[in-house]
């Protein structure tokens, strides 16, 4: 019932809402990690964290504009949930792919 009366009033599920912030973030990781790479290399933990949260808006922001114009179901009037969704969904996968937080001497294991 009450998601019928949601589907009526036009409002986005939660459900929907987490599946478009999931498809969005991982449209958007390679984007982001090329972005921030080389710059999140010489950063602290949380100094990476915040610089990616920034950087990341921009392209996160486009992604999740073209995600809800794609799904006709979805309220255009949560497209800034979705992003702020993906962007931190998003944060720590970017971290871990440019191998923030992790110590070099296991990176170079890693890569060899």
């Amino acid at each position: 019932m009450i998601k019928a009366i949601a589907r009526l009033l036009g409002a986005t599920s939660s459900g929907q809402i987490d599946a478009l912030s999931r498809e969005v973030a991982d449209l958007s990781v390679e984007g982001v990690c090329l972005l921030v790479g080389d710059q999140v290399e010489s950063m602290t933990f949380s100094e990476a964290r915040g610089y990616v949260r920034a950087r990341a808006a921009a392209i996160v922001g486009r992604h999740a504009r073209l995600a809800m114009g794609r799904h006709p179901g979805a309220d255009p009037a949560s497209t800034d949930l979705v992003a702020r969704t993906a962007v931190e969904r998003l944060v720590p996968v970017v971290l871990r792919q440019t191998g923030v937080g992790v110590p070099k001497t296991v990176m170079a294991r890693m890569a060899a």
